[in-house]
């Protein structure tokens, strides 16, 4: 395994967390993908091409989609297992890569939590708007002749 002594360990509840998700996800994408081995032989026993053809269609999305969970299962177990190796990370964050590159820091936390929300803002903004007419119709310009 490749070892990086530039990132941080995980805490062992977080070490635990992971794990226990990726033995979970493992463990309930087995059935989806376990799926096709149960119907398949039933379907192509039975002689019709057509039953045959559907049935092999049918199953691919299961087989796929049951893959997929135990991919994200096995890397998330991979992560718990050697929190410190640069392939295991990689395959946790490859799908946003963007954020994973840029360095984190505390400040950064501290300012988003104190930073006002967007419904904040929005409620600021209203209560300016409001405070500068009272009355719909006194915004409007009436032009007199």
């Amino acid at each position: 395994m490749n070892e990086s002594t530039t990132l941080n360990e995980f805490p062992a509840g977080q070490r635990f967390g992971a794990g226990f998700f990726g033995i979970f996800l493992m463990c309930f994408g087995m059935p989806f993908t376990l799926t096709p081995l149960l119907i398949l032989p039933e379907a192509l026993g039975v002689g019709d091409v057509f039953l045959s053809i559907f049935m092999i269609c049918f199953c691919i999305p299961f087989l796929l989609a049951g893959l997929a969970v135990q991919y994200f299962g096995f890397a998330s177990l991979r992560v718990a297992l050697f929190p410190n190796s640069v392939k295991a990370r990689k395959a946790l964050t490859n799908w946003n890569s963007d954020v994973a590159d840029k360095p984190h820091s505390v400040n950064d936390a501290v300012n988003y939590f104190n930073s006002e929300s967007p419904a904040e803002q929005r409620l600021e903004t209203k209560t300016i708007n409001d405070e500068k007419s009272e009355n719909f119709w006194d915004s409007v310009d009436v032009k007199s002749d």
